[in-house]
């Protein structure tokens, strides 16, 4: 009794620690990762070889991440894991400032992978348990991490502009210093003996997550084509690269009011059907990107897809965390990370070249529109049967 007398202020505690863990991690993301490849391209690494490397996040996460978010679940390590994850991913960035051939960048990129895939499975199921128990927003603590991507983005755009890329890699590992003094602030968790704890293996037996999972991979596809070719797009209709950082910022502003409405969305309309709200967002958007002739047009799809964005994430997570058990939260998280950046990545980029070189851009946002339409009959057909109840 004594601890739902203070529960009051452990909220807005746990509140706080789950914004600003969102708001630093992707302020440190937005000063490197829209211009790494950039950086990269400009070593003399080919084209080709920058495919190769940009494989190594996606495939590090299908490899690590769930065996290592089991053994931080069934060791009771989730907060000692996250910390080190984050520490070592602080190291290997800073150091990418120093290769100059493929053979290095590829060391260090693949060494960067591996020790950060569990890093974000962890903390996802580490907010998103704790905003499940106190009953808090969820989406309202994940829209900053969107807001400081925006912000960060455009700043650090227009510093590297006008200083070069070398002080970068030093920026963002710094930024990655509060990460690592939050992270050591969260509740581990559950965890149970190994006579109280179910196999990992009997969480497959459920149907919703499954169902669940394959709409995730179908909707991480449509996502990723979109992060890959958007560019190319826009400059094939004539646009500029500014007119492409307008977009990045139209989309990730118009994610703020989705994630923070989410559940007050999924109150009036259930999870589910929240979920098919974000895939219309998503359907108009592409509908748009097929359809448009004027580049200036497309920031006003970009805003509907990022609604979709938006809702989709957060309500997924929250489903996700509904569908698991509390001793293997983690590493039920990490079947979503690997669903929506590892498995959805590795098949859009290969798949989506191959289509653009035999059929035009276009066709590319038409294997995301079908991709994203077959998510929605997924999850359709699971709420009507009350799979994910």
């Amino acid at each position: 009794m004594e601890i739902e007398k203070v529960s009051n202020p452990r909220q807005l505690s746990s509140t706080l620690k789950g914004s600003l863990y969102y708001l630093f991690q992707f302020i440190s993301a937005g000063t490197i990762n829209p211009f790494l490849y950039l950086y990269i391209a400009e070593q003399g690494i080919s084209g080709k070889q920058i495919g190769v490397l940009s494989s190594m996040v996606p495939l590090a996460l299908l490899l690590f991440s769930t065996t290592f978010s089991s053994i931080a679940d069934v060791r009771g390590w989730r907060v000692r894991f996250l910390q080190i994850s984050l520490i070592l991913a602080a190291i290997f960035t800073f150091l990418l400032k120093f290769p100059e051939t493929f053979g290095q960048f590829l060391v260090i990129l693949l060494a960067l992978a591996i020790v950060r895939s569990p890093g974000g499975s962890i903390a996802e199921s580490l907010i998103a348990r704790t905003a499940q128990r106190e009953k808090l927003n969820f989406g309202g603590m994940r829209l900053w991490g969107s807001f400081g991507f925006a912000i960060s983005a455009m700043l650090f755009g227009a510093i590297w502009e006008k200083t070069g890329f070398k002080t970068m890699f030093l920026v963002a590992s710094v930024l990655m210093i509060p990460q690592i003094w939050i992270a050591g602030k969260f509740d581990e968790g559950t965890t149970n003996t190994k006579a109280e704890r179910g196999s990992f293996r009997a969480i497959f037996k459920s149907k919703g997550l499954i169902l669940l999972l394959s709409a995730v991979f179908l909707s991480g596809i449509s996502n990723s084509l979109s992060m890959t070719y958007d560019g190319i797009f826009v400059r094939s209709l004539g646009g500029s690269n500014f007119l492409i950082g307008v977009m990045i910022a139209f989309s990730a502003f118009s994610e703020l009011p989705a994630m923070y409405f989410s559940q007050k969305v999924a109150k009036i309309i259930r999870k589910p059907n929240t979920i098919l709200l974000a895939y219309a967002f998503t359907t108009v958007a592409y509908i748009g990107y097929l359809l448009v002739e004027t580049p200036n047009l497309l920031p006003i799809f970009s805003v509907s897809k990022g609604l979709g964005y938006g809702l989709n994430l957060t309500m997924s997570v929250v489903l996700l965390t509904e569908l698991t058990p509390n001793e293997w939260s983690a590493a039920s998280q990490s079947l979503m990370t690997i669903s929506w950046m590892g498995l959805a990545p590795l098949v859009a980029g290969p798949l989506g070249g191959v289509i653009l070189d035999a059929f035009g851009i276009r066709a590319v946002y038409g294997l995301g529109l079908a991709a994203v339409m077959v998510a929605a009959i997924i999850i359709f057909r699971a709420s009507r049967r009350r799979d994910l109840a």
